[in-house]
């Protein structure tokens, strides 16, 4: 039986880690991992590296799993030592396939079929891209780009690897693994968008690791959102999160990871890999946090956010999202633009899609809110230039032009005659300064330098509805130590998908879900702890504490922007690492508002 009701618990196992271990050893370290987090499932690869685990060794590996009552499905890296003497001039990252010569794409098929046989599913791991340049990839690359030919390669292959599994063993299910660097899918050939019809699973990889030391440059949020968006991508063929122990020093980065995956409600979780893990500190707390985020996930619906717009291929203020969503922003990231929703966040990849300026001067003028970054409103404003057309684009929609000028700044108000605040931040950022018109464009929050203050947050009305620019620092790890005036105000522009706001500092993330249940956590290695609150735009008589039965929170009229009923909430003071669940309870006697935009009032 399970030990979680939400998601099953999966190991991997490479074919190293199985190479040598006896029957007994098996059994005394899986007795490990089902005692301290629990084990449902293995996935059990008999190739890696030029390894390939004989068939008697893992005919056994298999009974002695089963014979347990753990699920049993295989897996598969794409990597192999020299195969010829001509290899060897290839440069190939950790062995990983050069796709376009025919003898790797034979021993290729032949490991696929190998595995297939053996196992009714599989799972490619995160090896299955190129990067290879030799004499024969740049020969079939012809005048296409990298990132053209790499993807199509890489649909072909996938294509192959299907075909081949499902010719050896009909039953056989082929699932991809994606990696965590989603923003550089394209070069490397990965592509969701054609290969989601292809396989016939997905997965996410959800390691972050020590986001400061590591060259992936990964925020901590995207373990969240990368299943998110991968969930979009094909809805219900999202397997699973998968994360691993390296470059997890302290603990508590390897924990978040797991945190940040459970929230995003995957069906399994699988932790990377048996060798590293067996006799590891880091799994007894894990299972303990696991049991507490499974008992919430009974009580949680499902996730909610204010839809990121992320169209397939692109790229460009890579992760500014996961910086948001660690600053307490509610997020869901789509490939589709979102039709009809209330509320869309836009960054400059939005700019991939050709229409997206005709799409969102309907979706505002329809009574939609976007709300765009500074990089967005750029790109906007240099391809209006270029045009030349004097009339038409993003400049129908506002008063905003960028000319080239930046400032600097760690003194921030909120928006308004004087502003409220002269909140300061620990950092001195660097921004673009976008020039607009009084009375047009209106600030919403504001940052101060010298005797001039300069716009972090635009509000522009346009038809029924509103576009919100947001002015981001060039230093994006300094998003979430933004003053929590300027962070209060971006907050309460996200407030349609999730009617409630974070009030309070950064480095704090809420995951909200569509039930009015939501955690909030504070990250680990940061703030010392701080003090929160949440603004509910809609009536609430409480908020349950659901980490804590019989404890419940007041409200007290709101002084920031809401619908009728409006109310504050204060938390407790918040420690970094600490997991809190909540309930709003919503008042039986009023019935939520309809959303209105409320026209921002301005000297004349």
């Amino acid at each position: 039986m399970s030990r979680y009701k939400n998601f099953k618990l999966a190991m991997f196992c490479t074919a190293q880690n199985m190479a040598e271990i006896t029957g007994e050893e098996l059994l005394d370290q899986l007795a490990f991992f089902e005692k301290y987090c629990g084990c449902d499932k293995v996935y059990l690869e008999p190739y890696r590296d030029g390894y390939t685990i004989p068939e008697d060794r893992l005919l056994m590996l298999i009974k002695a799993f089963r014979a347990r009552g753990i699920e049993v499905s295989g897996a598969l890296t794409t990597t192999c030592n020299n195969l010829s003497e001509g290899d060897r001039a290839k440069y190939r990252m950790s062995g990983t396939y050069c796709f376009t010569n025919a003898k790797m794409r034979e021993h290729l098929v032949k490991t696929v079929e190998y595995t297939a046989r053996h196992f009714d599913e599989f799972i490619l791991d995160d090896w299955f891209f190129t990067m290879c340049s030799c004499g024969e990839c740049r020969e079939a690359k012809g005048a296409r780009s990298w990132e053209e030919y790499r993807l199509g390669l890489m649909e072909e292959i996938s294509g192959l690897v299907v075909r081949s599994a499902k010719a050896a063993n009909p039953a056989c299910k082929v699932v991809i693994k994606y990696p965590n660097w989603r923003e550089a899918f394209q070069e490397s050939g990965y592509g969701p968008a054609a290969q989601r019809h292809i396989f016939d699973t997905i997965y996410a990889g959800t390691e972050t690791r020590d986001t400061a030391n590591t060259d992936q440059h990964l925020p901590r949020y995207a373990g969240y959102s990368i299943m998110r968006l991968l969930e979009n991508y094909a809805p219900g063929r999202n397997g699973g999160a998968w994360f691993d122990p390296y470059g997890c020093e302290p603990m508590e980065i390897f924990l978040e990871q797991g945190y940040l995956s459970a929230f995003a409600r995957p069906k399994e979780l699988t932790l990377f890999c048996w060798g590293s893990l067996y006799n590891n500190r880091v799994i007894t707390p894990l299972g303990l946090q696991l049991d507490l985020i499974d008992a919430f996930l009974d009580k949680a619906g499902a996730p909610a956010g204010t839809v990121c717009y992320l169209p397939p291929g692109a790229q460009g203020e890579d992760h500014i999202e996961d910086f948001l969503g660690m600053a307490g922003i509610p997020l869901e990231p789509s490939p589709d633009f979102p039709e009809g929703a209330g509320s869309v966040f836009l960054t400059v990849q939005a700019h991939r899609d050709g229409e997206i300026i005709r799409k969102l001067e309907k979706f505002v003028a329809d009574g939609g809110r976007a709300v765009v970054t500074s990089g967005f409103m750029i790109e906007a404003l240099r391809r209006a230039e270029e045009a030349g057309s004097g009339a038409g684009g993003i400049t129908d929609l506002t008063s905003i032009r960028y000319r080239g000028r930046r400032f600097r700044s760690r003194e921030f108000r909120g928006g308004g005659i004087g502003g409220a605040g002269g909140e300061f931040s620990k950092h001195e950022m660097g921004f673009p300064l976008l020039e607009h018109r009084n009375n047009t464009t209106w600030t919403l929050a504001k940052a101060v330098a010298g005797e001039e203050n300069y716009p972090i947050l635009l509000s522009d009305h346009y038809g029924r509805g509103e576009l919100v620019t947001l002015v981001a620092p060039d230093e994006y790890g300094y998003i979430y130590g933004l003053p929590p005036v300027v962070l209060e105000a971006i907050r309460a522009r996200f407030t349609d998908a999730v009617p409630y706001s974070l009030l309070g500092p950064g480095q704090c993330s809420i995951f909200a879900y569509d039930n009015d249940t939501f955690a909030i956590y504070a990250y680990a290695g940061g703030l010392a702890g701080g003090a929160y609150g949440l603004r509910v735009n809609i009536p609430a008589d409480s908020i349950e504490n659901l980490s804590r039965p019989g404890e419940k929170l007041y409200p007290r009229p709101s002084a920031g922007p809401g619908g009728e009923g409006a109310a504050d909430f204060s938390f407790f003071m918040l420690q970094p690492g600490d997991l809190n669940f909540y309930k709003i309870n919503r008042s039986r006697e009023r019935r939520a508002p309809e959303k209105e935009f409320q026209a921002v009032s301005a000297p004349h």
